[in-house]
């Protein structure tokens, strides 16, 4: 328990308790005659002379003990503000994440046999803009899909399929261009309050050089990634899967592209080669997560408009926290056990709820090894 910093007045009044007795003393042994109204007039009253200086001294010390107070939130990353949570996470090694570029692929339309150069520039209707990744050749049929990464880093270039781009440059060759594969995996930099969450997993689990948590750490590094679940011998013997889901533009949990997928397996190193973070050893793949509805059958008491709006909340929060910190039972929310106690309590903690039967799920389950739980659509059951 923390010890409470006394204000300024409780201090104050402290000091005029102890002066008021300390003065009577001093002045019983020099033989001064005073009277009790005397000393508590000036040690009290805000006339008082010996009050002014007390009620100054007062407030110096409350401002120093809230100013050591504040240092002693700094040293611990949970209670640190941000520049100091910066400073915890430089000691520990642990990398703020740099806002990212969006990835996908376009359909380009055109004469057969025209060479598109690697970093061919793209624009969208918006001034937005694209660049090849690699030198691509229409084909015979008048078409190609090529790969493209957005020139500027966040969000802004998450683009969905079907909108048409055109070359910055006049290309007479090329007669459209179209967003195959939607562009997306553009994210702001990591917040700091990612960052402080990164910092504390990073101190409960320092990096092992290859155990199951590491993945997450290491994707985090360069992806907006919102869970991470490993699985052993996912293909065969020594072989690593490594399933994802990767954040959307609201923080949600969504399945990464195909790109998106590839340039993963790039970061943590391809099979069979000395290339990125993975141990050399490891033959890793990546997977994309399976976005899952969780669907659930209520029969609440009572069965008002706003208790059904506190339920959904509260069903919304137990699937927001499951695989976090407060979730004992499931390292990851990919795969993770519905308890159905648990979420019993969640929907008994509601606002407004006073009773109510939980009919689906019947009892606890298991998702699936690649499943990450959205909240489905809640069925409301009438009275019984």
């Amino acid at each position: 328990m923390s010890r409470p910093i006394d204000s300024a007045k409780t201090i104050a009044a402290r000091m005029a308790t102890t002066l008021e007795t300390g003065l009577a003393a001093v002045l019983d042994a020099k033989g001064i005659r005073y009277t009790a109204k005397a000393i508590s007039f000036s040690v009290r009253s805000s006339r008082g002379l010996l009050a002014w200086i007390l009620r100054a001294v007062a407030l110096e010390l409350r401002s120093v003990h809230g100013h050591i107070a504040w240092w002693g939130r700094q040293y611990f990353v949970d209670t640190a503000e941000d520049e100091f949570v910066l400073r915890h996470a430089s000691i520990f090694g642990v990398k703020q994440r740099d806002a990212t570029f969006a990835i996908g692929s376009v359909t380009i339309t055109g004469d057969p046999g025209t060479v598109l150069p690697a970093a061919l520039q793209l624009s969208s209707s918006e001034g937005l803009m694209f660049a090849l990744d690699a030198e691509a050749t229409i084909g015979a049929g008048g078409t190609v899909i090529a790969s493209a990464t957005a020139t500027a880093v966040g969000p802004g270039s998450n683009y969905e399929a079907g909108i048409k781009l055109t070359t910055v440059d006049p290309w007479p060759e090329i007669d459209a261009i179209t967003i195959t594969t939607a562009f997306s995996g553009g994210a702001d930099e990591m917040s700091v309050a990612e960052l402080q969450a990164a910092t504390i997993a990073h101190i409960r689990k320092p990096p092992q050089g290859g155990a199951g948590y590491d993945y997450r750490d290491w994707l985090d590094d360069a992806f907006a990634v919102k869970a991470v679940k490993t699985i052993p011998d996912v293909i065969g013997r020594g072989s690593l899967g490594v399933v994802v889901a990767i954040k959307d533009a609201d923080g949600n949990g969504r399945a990464p592209t195909e790109d998106e997928r590839t340039a993963m397996l790039l970061h943590l190193g391809r099979p069979l080669t000395a290339e990125g973070l993975r141990p050399v050893t490891a033959y890793v793949s990546v997977h994309a997560a399976e976005i899952t509805e969780v669907p659930i059958t209520v029969r609440p008491r009572p069965d008002t408009p706003l208790v059904r709006a506190a339920i959904e909340e509260a069903f919304q929060r137990f699937i927001n926290t499951l695989g976090g910190d407060d979730d004992v039972g499931n390292e990851t929310p990919i795969g993770a056990t519905i308890e159905r106690s648990r979420l019993v309590e969640e929907i008994s903690a509601a606002n407004g709820e006073y009773a109510h039967d939980l009919i689906v799920p019947a009892e606890t389950y298991t998702l699936g090894a690649y499943q990450f739980p959205v909240a489905g659509v809640i069925t409301w059951a009438g009275a019984a």
